[in-house]
């Protein structure tokens, strides 16, 4: 009778152990108090994808430096995934960093189980939407909330996209930055986002993969055909890479390496 004591306390124990363990697991991947800047982390086991797809989905605007030095990465990360349309570009003369080369993706058609979004919330100068509709410096993170729900929607992305993706750029805190991204920066904007998901959950990055400064005083043309030259895009290609095979999941055999 004291040994089957002994063994429903122990079997107790175990029960609340995993419980536990289940539980701070849980916390740890959808209520993060804050994320590291410039890697991608988890925030959920959701797949927000179609079935047997990842989606690769970026939020930027036009003149956007911190987007124009990631769009290099992406290029270079998804180049194997499909075929990219693409204008070369200038990021804001009058935002520092200044004059920033970057590619705008108009186009992505996918050859492969990844689906490719972007949507650009604001224009070159961030005093307007990408369309051109004036808006007040004090409003451009309420209406760029707005303006990327309203793209993902009609992109045919779900709800819970945009969602996230505003959630973590105006409410979740960069480790090292002691604020969310979308209010570290002056003035307050949406800025960056990538967000990726697919049957191995979901996962996301607010801050710079690359370091827009290293691409100062170069042409888009010059570094399209120089990628390779630059270590941190290589480098921010990588982190982009990495992070899809582990959202692809079970998918992951059928993504290039």
């Amino acid at each position: 009778m004291y040994s089957s004591r002994i063994l429903a306390i122990v079997a107790v124990i175990v029960v609340v152990v995993s419980f536990l363990s289940l539980y701070f697991s849980r916390i740890y991947v959808t209520s993060a108090q804050s994320i590291p800047a410039g890697q991608f982390v988890k925030i959920s086991n959701q797949d927000l994808a179609p079935k047997g797809k990842i989606i690769i989905v970026e939020q930027s605007w036009i003149g956007c430096p911190v987007g124009a030095a990631a769009s290099w990465s992406i290029y270079d990360a998804l180049k194997n995934y499909g075929n990219f349309s693409y204008q070369l570009h200038y990021s804001d003369p009058l935002h520092s960093p200044a004059s920033i080369p970057g590619l705008i993706f108009t186009q992505f058609n996918s050859t492969s189980v990844v689906q490719f979004y972007v949507a650009y919330v604001y224009n070159e100068y961030l005093n307007a939407s990408y369309n051109g509709t004036p808006i007040p410096e004090s409003q451009l993170v309420q209406a760029g909330e707005q303006i990327l729900t309203q793209e993902y929607s009609q992109m045919g992305l779900p709800p819970q996209v945009s969602q996230l993706i505003i959630k973590y750029e105006t409410q979740v805190p960069v480790t090292s930055y002691g604020k969310p991204s979308a209010l570290y920066v002056n003035p307050p904007h949406l800025n960056f986002a990538i967000l990726i998901s697919g049957p191995g959950g979901t996962y996301i990055v607010t801050t710079p993969i690359v370091n827009p400064n290293i691409l100062s005083g170069y042409s888009p043309e010059y570094v399209l055909t120089h990628i390779d030259q630059f270590t941190q895009i290589i480098q921010g290609a990588q982190l982009i890479q990495n992070a899809t095979l582990e959202a692809a999941g079970p998918l992951a055999s059928e993504c290039p390496t």
